[in-house]
């Protein structure tokens, strides 16, 4: 079984290298460099089989023959399918030279005959213009006689133009000095508009830096009179301040002094009602809740705000008396005293202001178009 497969095999690859030349060399190669390669691919062939055949053969003596066989065929396939491509490209390039030969040769007998027909043209070329340049010559000879009539014409009319020429140059000449003149006495009259625009525009930037210096102006007496009316507001405010702090030292020097009176229930009895009737008073009066307390309350701060800015004007005044205060009461009495005529200087230096601000505002700005 072993020998008769061996035979089938033998006889399969004798056929095989048969059919090789016979699909291999279908085309006669003409380049020795191709031939060479060619029987290169042919020899590999032949040990690519011899190969594949001795591994055919060794299945036989494995396990799995049918799987090493199909391996073996596998390889075979794959390396002879390699060797297949190699001849194709060969081949290709074969018949690439064979086409490119014959279009050589059909392109080399096109030239010949397209040379041919170019050296009969161009004789008949030839001739043609042999005859043409006879005729030309006639025709210059009677050109060159016409040429010299018109370059005598030519010439006295180039006279007659030179002469024109000048004559108008003379009175470009005039024109352009003309322009010149024009043009000079329009970039002064420019300028001169220009001048005028300049200082028409300083003039308007003068009125419009002296009315934002005036607004300026007015702006820092109008925060000077704030901080003036500050200062009194101050002033008013730590003489408050002062006049407070004594009531609640006389309230509490009062205390001190009644603490053994306040102790008693009686007292204190007497306080509450007097409490209770005023607030009997205020709904006899048709006015009760938080709106009669604050117009109350808001009363007396109207009341004791127009008492403290009257009592220290007049106070001031008011020459101060000659009996010696006490040594605790000289220092404050000296402090308010320099606060009052420091509120009085800033009342009149406020006044001043105003008066001379309203004396600017009677005045008429620029304006500053």
């Amino acid at each position: 079984m072993r020998l008769r497969r061996v035979s089938w095999l033998a006889r399969a690859l004798a056929l095989a290298c048969a059919l090789v030349p016979a699909l291999s060399l279908g085309v006669d190669i003409s380049d020795p460099a191709l031939s060479i390669q060619m029987e290169a691919l042919q020899v590999q062939r032949v040990a690519v089989d011899a190969e594949h055949n001795q591994r055919d053969s060794a299945c036989y003596g494995r396990f799995l023959v049918n799987a090493c066989r199909a391996d073996v065929a596998r390889s075979r396939r794959t390396a002879l399918a390699a060797i297949k491509k190699q001849e194709l490209a060969l081949s290709q390039q074969q018949r690439a030279l064979l086409e490119q030969e014959a279009a050589s040769a059909a392109q080399a007998r096109l030239e010949t005959a397209a040379q041919q027909e170019l050296d009969r043209q161009a004789r008949l070329a030839e001739r043609a213009q042999r005859e043409q340049d006879y005729a030309q010559r006639n025709a210059e000879r009677e050109t060159e006689e016409l040429e010299r009539q018109a370059r005598v014409a030519e010439r006295v009319q180039r006279e007659q133009d030179y002469a024109q020429r000048n004559a108008e140059r003379e009175t470009e000449e005039l024109e352009r000095q003309a322009r010149v003149a024009e043009r000079v006495q329009r970039e002064a009259d420019r300028a001169q508009r220009l001048q005028d625009r300049a200082d028409v525009e300083l003039e308007a930037q003068e009125r419009a830096a002296a009315q934002t210096e005036k607004e300026r102006a007015l702006w820092e007496k109008q925060a000077e009179h704030a901080a003036v009316a500050a200062d009194a507001a101050t002033s008013v405010a730590h003489a408050e301040k002062a006049r407070a702090l004594q009531e609640k030292r006389a309230a509490h020097a009062a205390i001190a002094a009644s603490a053994p009176a306040a102790a008693d229930p009686d007292a204190r009895q007497r306080a509450l009602d007097q409490k209770r009737a005023e607030h009997a008073a205020l709904a006899a009066s048709g006015e009760s809740g938080p709106e009669a307390r604050q117009r109350a309350l808001d009363e007396k701060r109207a009341s004791h705000a127009a008492t403290v800015i009257a009592v220290p004007l007049k106070a001031a005044s008011k020459p101060l008396p000659s009996a010696p205060a006490p040594a605790a009461a000289q220092p404050k009495e000296s402090a308010l005293a320099r606060k009052q005529q420091e509120l009085e200087e800033r009342i009149a230096e406020r006044d001043r202001r105003l008066r001379e601000q309203k004396g600017s505002q009677s005045v008429p700005l620029p304006s500053s178009h």
